[in-house]
């Protein structure tokens, strides 16, 4: 389910975001929102795929955030279609001025 678009989310700063762990086509688009503790994120599925985000670490310096699309591990039939849903991920503190790091995985269910 995709969160409502919110007035008070800000992009983050070009300079406060690490993507290279992405893949190339990977959508690169996050931000803040209200006091900075919920970061809203553009994530990619497709077919049977459910996209997710973890929080793998959390310090004074940078936070590193992990896409996962989740397919099933049984064969069965889907549809060909790339879906970019937005995401919310809850911080223990406000992200301030810290850097966010993005990575992503692929898992089977």
């Amino acid at each position: 389910m995709q969160p409502p678009p919110d007035a008070a989310a800000a992009p983050l700063p070009a300079a406060q975001l690490d993507a290279n762990a992405l893949p190339e086509s990977y959508p690169k688009q996050l931000s803040t929102v209200g006091d900075g503790r919920t970061l809203t994120i553009k994530a990619e599925e497709g077919g049977c795929g459910k996209a997710s985000a973890e929080i793998k670490d959390q310090n004074p310096q940078r936070v590193v955030l992990n896409l996962v699309e989740t397919t099933p591990s049984t064969k069965q039939m889907c549809t060909m279609d790339i879906r970019y849903p937005v995401l919310n991920v809850q911080l223990a503190e406000p992200l301030g001025q810290r850097v966010v790091e993005l990575h992503s995985e692929q898992r089977k269910s």
